[in-house]
């Protein structure tokens, strides 16, 4: 009793003082958000599992419980407040005395130092890997994501285009759009995979800070914690052994920082001229790389783009491995099993809570991992009766993914986003068999010839589950398209490249050690030539005035309020957390919605020559301020806001003006 009052006096007083020192969250609130809660359900689940596998599972249970516990709360409180960060971290606080409380075997935290030490010990390499991807996300993204430049701000590498989505989406959410509008689309739901930006923005509230740093950290954490993971399942797969330990450590190798042969045009540029390596690198990503000749590289590495680019990638993998693992470690492969019930119950349930919370992670992971679950189930040489108990345990969880799930599917069936297509989209097809084969084989490069090999020639453990995996997720993007963008199904290929990481280190184990390192080295080349592209290249975001005019719009405009901008991908709302009415036109088609009508508008509002007019379509749309200084291109019959009746002008810097619309003209 003593050691749970001092706890809850410990954890009370530190979140008392977060309360009021912001900065303080960072060691108090943010370990609630990443590690506690998780470490406490993986104590009492006790899967079967070595510690580096468990502190992965804590890690991503603590995100994701924390994430859906805070928009519960919020949801029923019917607003998201500081206020709310709080009072979700004073409950999971609570676990933390109430461990305390617990006596003799039922102590999940009992051994817990010994224990650790021995895991950093045995599992050295494991957690060194880990921590190097860590490190190295961390770095690449801490110098490139938001980079102060003269004259702006800059973003490296694809960042360029993306962060403007998960900015808007999470200094938006702080500044009360919750339940949140698409930010860039303002007055519609946002039916998008956000809770990635979600947890970030979390983070960023309990400190009462910017959110690029709760970017940084969280995508970082999540690149160690797949580490963890990946190489966890491999174990499970492996056995025990030198040899399992060494194919297991080399799966985490190839999953996390393995990719195709994008680095073939750095060779076929440098050859031609075109520029110093180091030129070439910073000017090219040579992993995912568009509006290029052939050959095309399409088909972004883990790394790369996973987690260095795709927020809800580098949440959902780690969500859709834990979600496997505890499958895997709850319902062992078994013949002649009869009526046997599962082994261990109570991990079926929390596999089913996983693959449920996954869903407003990672939308295109979601329908997958149900997939795989029965994938493992039907190649587990178990009972029929075991196996429908399982569904049954493993299904009931997904009653609360429903209110994530059936928007986002009721507007792709209704924008005709969802439909089957024969073969990818994004492959050249034009080109014939031997042009796709070549696709494929360059874009995934060794590790897929390997994986391929291994099929054929080896006897890999779990060879049934590990083929319907390879093989049903290659054939997802060839099969059906989920979004109004073809090349976001290249997700897919992301989540089966775990597998063929499994497979591909099953066979280099066994290969002598010079050929491994040099297969593996090759391998390494396109995904570390992305990171270094990211860190050095420097595309513009906003300019000194527009960061000017987002400091101002976050200081003096009403929180939810709704700009007219120019529908370009970046706008001073973003880091504002304000809301507007346009983005990029793709963007809004890839939520399931139309833009072609609101782009019209938008332009008449900037360029139909009537202020009235203007006013009036703003107003329809719940819009009370228009950003000046860009606006559409053509633009013939510009409306003169300075001049037109109703329109205040409220802030002025360099070519950016805003005026603030206070009644109808």
């Amino acid at each position: 009793m003593r050691a749970a009052i001092v706890a809850g006096l410990v954890c009370g007083t530190g979140l008392l003082a977060a309360w009021f020192v912001p900065p303080l969250a960072a060691i108090t609130v943010w370990p609630l958000l990443y590690l506690l809660p998780g470490a406490v359900l993986v104590s009492w689940l006790r899967p079967p599992l070595p510690g580096s596998a468990r502190l992965g599972l804590a890690i991503i249970g603590s995100v994701a419980v924390s994430s859906h516990l805070v928009w519960w709360l919020s949801t029923a409180l019917g607003s998201y407040q500081r206020e709310t960060v709080f009072l979700a971290s004073g409950l999971l606080a609570l676990l933390l005395p109430v461990a305390a409380w617990l006596r003799g075997s039922a102590h999940p935290f009992r051994g817990w130092l010994p224990g650790a030490t021995r895991a950093l010990r045995r599992e050295s390499p494991v957690f060194a890997l880990a921590l190097g991807v860590t490190v190295l996300v961390a770095v690449v993204l801490g110098v490139s994501l938001w980079r102060v430049i003269p004259g702006g701000v800059a973003s490296g590498g694809s960042n360029w285009s993306d962060l403007s989505v998960h900015l808007a989406i999470a200094q938006s959410v702080n500044a009360g759009n919750f339940p949140p509008d698409v930010p860039y689309y303002a007055g519609l739901p946002l039916v998008y995979h956000w809770f990635a930006d979600f947890h970030a923005a979390i983070g960023a509230r309990a400190a009462d800070q910017f959110v690029v740093p709760s970017f940084v950290l969280g995508s970082a954490v999540m690149g160690g914690t797949l580490t963890l993971l990946v190489v966890g399942l491999a174990r499970k797969a492996f056995g025990h052994g030198h040899l399992a330990r060494r194919a297991a450590w080399l799966t985490g190798v190839l999953a996390l920082l393995g990719g195709g042969m994008g680095w073939i045009r750095l060779v076929g540029d440098a050859a031609a001229g075109q520029g110093s390596l180091l030129d070439l690198i910073a000017a090219h990503g040579y992993d995912n790389q568009w509006l290029t000749e052939w050959p095309f590289f399409f088909i972004p590495s883990v790394l790369g783009t996973g987690l260095l680019v795709h927020r809800a990638t580098a949440y959902g993998l780690p969500l859709a491995l834990a979600a496997l693992l505890l499958l895997v470690c709850a319902f062992p492969r078994r013949r002649g099993s009869g009526g046997a019930g599962p082994d261990r119950p109570a991990l079926l349930v929390a596999a089913g809570f996983a693959g449920a919370l996954l869903a407003p992670f990672q939308f295109f992971y979601f329908p997958a991992i149900p997939l795989l679950f029965a994938a493992w189930l039907l190649t587990s040489g178990r009972s029929l009766p075991a196996m429908a108990r399982a569904v049954g345990l493993l299904a009931a969880p997904y009653l609360l993914a429903i209110p994530f799930v059936l928007p986002a599917l009721t507007n792709a069936l209704g924008s005709g986003a969802l439909k089957l297509v024969v073969g990818w989209e994004m492959a050249p097809f034009s080109d014939g068999p031997l042009g796709v084969l070549f696709f494929y084989l360059t874009n995934l490069g060794i590790p897929f010839v390997l994986a391929v090999l291994t099929l054929i020639v080896g006897r890999p453990p779990w060879r049934a589950f590990l083929t319907t995996w390879f093989i049903g997720l290659f054939a997802v993007p060839n099969l059906v398209q989920l979004s109004g963008i073809s090349f976001d199904m290249n997700k897919y290929f992301q989540l089966m490249w775990i597998a063929v990481a499994i497979l591909a280190a099953w066979l280099l184990a066994r290969w002598p050690r010079p050929l491994v390192v040099g297969l593996v080295a090759i391998s390494l080349l396109s995904p570390l030539l992305a990171a270094a592209w990211t860190a050095t290249s420097a595309y513009g975001v906003l300019g000194d005035d527009e960061l000017v005019a987002a400091d101002w719009i976050a200081a003096e405009t009403p929180e939810r309020s709704v700009f007219v901008t120019d529908g370009w991908l970046h706008a001073p709302t973003d880091p504002a957390g304000r809301l507007r009415l346009l983005t990029f036109t793709p963007y809004i088609g890839n939520l399931g919605y139309d833009p072609s009508q609101r782009a019209a508008a938008v332009n008449e509002i900037y360029c139909g020559g009537d202020p009235v007019r203007s006013a009036d379509l703003m107003q329809s749309f719940g819009a009370t301020y228009v950003i000046t200084g860009g606006g559409p291109s053509p633009c013939d019959r510009p409306v003169d806001f300075a001049a037109a009746a109703g329109f205040e002008e409220v802030f002025s810097r360099g070519p950016i003006r805003i005026f603030h619309l206070s009644s109808s003209p």
